[in-house]
């Protein structure tokens, strides 16, 4: 694609993205979400296949130059703005296009990371191979025996002289089946206090000997979900993200882009668009507490608008890195407030549907599915607890509590 000498506006941009996905793509039907249950699937070969779609898709995009616009033209980008990126993902949601979701962690937080902490080497490597969706990624973060204490991670890097080895187990890494490369985050130094100080981010070829990765089905269905056991993987120093030792602060930017972003976003008035088709499909549009219920998530859906505008700005919380926390928890409740009005608008048909209906199992798939929007990425409970330390300044919170107590006489 020949680029033009003087950098296109969004609305240029917007209406280019349009023309394109109308040609291709039929409008979205409100009512079903890029979630699609019968694309997922409830097997491997129907996981396999939504994947591939997604691949193939962002491959078509980034031939037409649609494909991470904000990205410097070397790294395969058009060297364009994040504003840019917001008006094609809006369009994107209006189409009945494969979804995108599978690579959501390489587009969104691999991209972040490598062009914030990775060298220059490492940003010539991935950054066009990841836009052309050549290459997938997945985050190894989450531990069995960690919960949401990051911090306490055993996964170990060990030095060998050549470079390092990595042992340990991961936990609900999305689509570590499928990618090829995985932001992993170690423990190269056991003895650092605070424990924080002791962690380093590799970049993990997920082919490499001692991987193995073991899917998990979701209460859902979806087979997102994996397990990763490392058995004494061998890494060169060139895998490392940033500097030794560094890795929790380069994981929490991570974090902070993982919950403002894909997480905490506002889904393009998707949210909207469901609960509205819903009302009128079950002939409760005109009913005024519906319509108010309605409105209340579009408000939602609009703040969570201003809330990432600021945020990518710098300024939500004057930048603070909690910042993301507090989009998190409103997204998540809103994506769970929003499956529950949906099924109770419909009523029993949204539980009990035709069994020849291909998108009748949708709205008890997104309320199943909506529980996980509490948890990913951090619970709730946990981000409430950063808002509350590092925004409110208000005492941490008490750890180590014995196991029993006494009141008292």
């Amino acid at each position: 694609m020949t680029l033009p000498d003087e950098p296109l506006s969004v609305e240029q941009v917007r209406g280019e993205v349009r023309d394109w996905l109308a040609a291709r793509f039929d409008e979205r039907d409100p009512q079903i979400d890029d979630d699609r249950t019968d694309i997922i699937g409830r097997t491997p070969a129907g996981h396999d296949a939504y994947v591939a779609a997604a691949r193939e898709f962002q491959r078509s995009l980034a031939e037409a130059g649609f494909a991470q616009v904000d990205l410097p033209l070397e790294s395969g980008g058009r060297g364009l703005t994040r504003s840019h990126v917001d008006a094609i993902d809006e369009e994107i949601a209006r189409f009945d296009t494969p979804s995108l979701r599978p690579l959501a962690i390489g587009m969104n937080l691999a991209k972040a990371v490598l062009l914030t902490a990775g060298s220059e080497e490492q940003r010539e490597r991935y950054l066009p191979a990841l836009s052309r969706a050549d290459e997938q990624w997945c985050q190894l973060f989450s531990e069995p025996d960690s919960g949401s204490d990051l911090a306490s991670l055993r996964t170990s890097a060990v030095r060998d002289g050549r470079g390092w080895r990595v042992s340990g187990q991961k936990v609900w890494s999305s689509y570590a089946a499928d990618a090829d490369y995985g932001m992993i985050l170690a423990r190269t130094d056991p003895t650092a206090a605070p424990p924080q100080a002791g962690l380093t981010m590799f970049v993990l070829p997920m082919d490499s000997p001692g991987v193995s990765v073991q899917p998990l089905v979701d209460m859902a269905g979806g087979r997102h979900f994996n397990q990763v056991f490392l058995d004494d993987v061998a890494l060169d120093d060139g895998a490392v993200l940033g500097e030794v030792g560094q890795g929790w602060a380069v994981s929490t930017g991570i974090l902070s882009t993982e919950r403002s972003g894909y997480m905490g976003g506002s889904g393009g008035g998707r949210r909207y668009r469901q609960v509205r088709a819903a009302a009128e499909a079950a002939g409760r549009l005109d009913h005024p507490l519906v319509r108010q219920r309605i409105v209340s998530v579009l408000t939602d859906e609009l703040i969570l608008e201003w809330l990432r505008d600021r945020f990518v700005s710098g300024a939500l919380l004057d930048g603070n890195p909690a910042a993301g926390s507090m989009m998190k928890v409103k997204a998540g409740s809103l994506e769970q407030r929003s499956a529950e009005f949906v099924v109770e608008v419909l009523g029993a048909a949204a539980l009990a549907w035709d069994a020849t209906d291909i998108d009748g199992d949708i709205a008890a798939h997104a309320l199943a599915a909506s529980r996980q929007a509490r948890i990913a990425g951090g619970t709730h409970e946990i981000q409430r607890n950063l808002l509350g330390e590092r925004v409110l300044g208000l005492p941490r919170e008490p750890r180590n509590h014995p196991a029993s107590f006494s009141p008292g006489p």
